[in-house]
C-alpha cells in the first residue's frame, strides 16, 4: 500500500516539462560538439605530422648532399689528397634533392588546403552551436525555481487550519508557481524548436569533412609516390621496390665476406671485446672516465688467455725462462699468501712465456693504490718481489711498493684474525603501564557467578577497567579474579 502511495506521488510530483525527450536531445548536442572536438585536434595533429614528414626527407638528402660534396681548397697541398665522389653517385644525390625539394612546396600547399577545407568549417560549426550551451543552462535554471516555489506551495497546502498570515503566503507561492511556470515553459519551448535543426545539421556536415581528409590524403600519397617513381626510372631503380626477403639476401651476400675477413684478424678474434657482452653496464660506478678500473685490468686477464706478471721484463740473474707455473684464476688472498710463504720458504719466481710479453705498470701501480687491504682481496705473489729495471738492477720505487703491499698483508690478516665483540645484549622492554590498586570503600558480597566479593578496606588490584567508574570493572584479589562495582572503591 505505502509504495503504491509513493507510486502516485512521484505521478502528482512530476517534473515540469518532458525529461525524456530533453535528455535525448541533449545527448545528442554533446556527441556532436565531441565529435568536431575530435575532427580538429586529429586534423591539426595530421597536418603537423605531414609537414614533419616532409622538412624530415629534404634534411636527410640535404646532408648526404653535404658529405659527399667535394670541399673547396681541401685538398690544396694540406694532407693526404681526398678520393672524389663517383659522378654519378654524386648526380644520383644531387637530383634527389631537387626532387624532395619539389615535393615539400607540393606538399605545403597541399597541406594548406587541411586548414580552409577540414579544420575551419568544423571550427565556425562547433562556434555556431556553443551559445546552446547558455540556452540548455537557463532553462535548467528556470526549472530548479519552477520546482522550489512548487514544493514551497505544496507545504502550504498541506498545513490545515492556517492562519490569515499563512493564507497571504499561500496565495503569494502561488502566484510564484504561476509565475516560474510560465517562464520555464517559455525556455523549454525555445529550446525544443532551436535545438533539434542545429544538432542535425551538426551531423550533416560531418561526412563531408571525413571525405575531404580522404581527398587530400590521396593526393598527398600521390604526389609523393609520384615523385620517387620518377626517381627511380631515371636511374634504374626498380619501382615498385624488391620485396624485403630479397633485399636482405642481397645485403647479406656483400656483408658476409667482409664479416669473415675482419673476424679472421687474430686481434680481434682473441680480444677482449669477443667475451664481453655487446650492452654497457648499467652501474657507471665501474667505468672512470672512459678507462676500465684495475679490478677489471686483473679480472680480464685470464679471460683473454694472457698472464701479465707484476715483476719486471727481464729478473737479475736469470738467463733462462723458468718452466711456468700454475696460473691462478683469481687474485691469492692473504691467507694463501701466508700458507705459501710458510711452506716453501721462498718467494715464488715469476713465469714467463716463450716470449716476452711487456709489464702492465700501470695496472700494478693501480692495484697499489686503489684496493683495500681485505681478507679476501691481496696483492698477488709476483708483486711482493722486487722489481728490476732494464739492467737487472732492484728499482727503488718497485722495492718500496713491495714492502708497503706486504705491509699491507699483513695488516689485513692480522685484522682478520681479531675476534669481533659480541653484540651487547638487547634491552629489557619494560611493563606497558604499571600495576594499579583500588581500596574498597563498602562491603560487596556477590550477586552471580564471577563477581568479586570484598570486605571495606579491601586492597583490589586492577586488572582491566573502563573508562568511568560508573561502571564493572575486572580486579583480582587474594588470587581470585572477578568483576565488581568501581562506585564503591576509590584510587588506593
Amino acid at each position: 500500500m505505502q509504495s503504491m502511495q509513493r507510486q502516485f506521488g512521484k505521478l502528482l510530483h512530476k517534473s515540469p516539462g518532458d525529461n525524456a525527450k530533453v535528455a535525448v536531445m541533449l545527448n545528442d548536442y554533446e556527441d556532436a560538439d565531441r565529435v568536431l572536438a575530435k575532427i580538429i585536434d586529429h586534423t591539426k595533429a595530421w597536418r603537423e605530422s605531414w609537414i614533419s614528414l616532409a622538412i624530415a626527407q629534404l634534411g636527410i638528402v640535404t646532408e648526404f648532399d653535404g658529405l659527399w660534396d667535394p670541399i673547396v681548397g681541401a685538398s690544396d697541398g694540406h694532407g693526404k689528397p681526398a678520393v672524389p665522389t663517383p659522378d654519378l653517385q654524386l648526380e644520383r644525390t644531387l637530383r634527389l634533392k631537387e626532387a624532395y625539394t619539389e615535393l615539400k612546396a607540393e606538399l605545403l600547399d597541399e597541406v594548406n588546403l587541411i586548414e580552409s577545407t577540414i579544420i575551419r568549417p568544423a571550427t565556425d560549426a562547433r562556434d555556431y552551436i556553443a551559445p546552446l550551451r547558455k540556452t540548455i543552462k537557463k532553462r535548467e535554471n528556470k526549472r530548479l525555481d519552477y520546482e522550489k516555489c512548487q514544493d514551497k506551495a505544496n507545504k502550504l497546502q498541506r498545513k490545515s487550519g492556517r492562519t490569515p498570515k499563512e493564507e497571504a503566503s499561500l496565495a503569494k507561492a502561488e502566484a510564484e508557481v504561476a509565475r516560474t511556470a510560465e517562464e520555464f515553459q517559455i525556455s523549454d519551448s525555445h529550446l525544443r524548436e532551436t535545438l533539434p535543426p542545429l544538432v542535425s545539421a551538426t551531423f550533416r556536415i560531418i561526412p563531408p569533412l571525413i571525405a575531404g581528409v580522404v581527398l587530400i590524403q590521396n593526393r598527398l600519397l600521390g604526389l609523393y609516390y609520384t615523385t620517387l617513381h620518377n626517381y627511380c626510372q631515371d636511374y634504374d631503380f626498380p619501382s615498385p621496390p624488391p620485396p624485403m626477403e630479397s633485399v636482405i639476401s642481397t645485403w647479406s651476400a656483400d656483408f658476409e665476406p667482409v664479416k669473415r675477413e675482419v673476424e679472421s684478424i687474430t686481434c680481434i678474434a682473441t680480444g677482449k671485446a669477443v667475451r664481453q657482452p655487446m650492452k654497457l653496464p648499467d652501474d657507471a660506478s665501474n667505468i672512470n672516465e672512459g678507462k676500465p678500473s684495475a679490478s677489471s685490468a686483473v679480472s680480464s686477464a685470464p679471460e683473454n688467455g694472457f698472464r701479465r706478471s707484476s715483476s719486471s721484463l727481464i729478473s737479475g740473474g736469470n738467463n733462462g725462462p723458468s718452466p711456468p707455473g700454475p696460473r691462478p684464476n683469481r687474485i691469492p688472498s692473504s691467507t694463501s699468501i701466508a700458507s705459501s710463504q710458510a711452506s716453501n720458504g721462498t718467494q715464488p719466481r715469476p713465469s714467463f712465456a716463450n716470449h716476452l710479453s711487456p709489464t702492465d705498470f700501470t695496472t700494478a701501480s693501480r692495484l697499489g693504490q686503489t684496493l683495500t687491504p681485505t681478507p679476501s682481496v691481496s696483492p698477488s705473489p709476483g708483486s711482493m718481489q722486487p722489481r728490476a729495471d732494464y739492467f737487472g738492477r732492484p728499482s727503488t720505487a718497485s722495492t718500496t711498493a713491495s714492502s708497503a703491499s706486504f705491509n699491507t698483508a699483513a695488516s689485513a690478516i692480522s685484522a682478520a684474525g681479531k675476534k669481533k665483540p659480541p653484540p651487547p645484549p638487547p634491552k629489557r622492554i619494560g611493563s606497558s603501564r604499571p600495576e594499579e590498586f583500588v581500596v574498597a570503600q563498602y562491603t560487596f558480597a556477590g550477586q552471580s557467578a564471577g563477581d568479586l566479593s570484598f570486605n571495606e578496606g579491601d586492597r583490589i588490584k586492577i586488572v582491566k577497567k573502563t573508562g568511568t567508574d560508573q561502571d564493572w570493572w575486572v580486579g583480582e584479589l587474594d588470587g581470585v579474579r572477578g568483576s565488581f562495582p568501581a562506585n564503591y572503591c576509590k584510587t588506593a
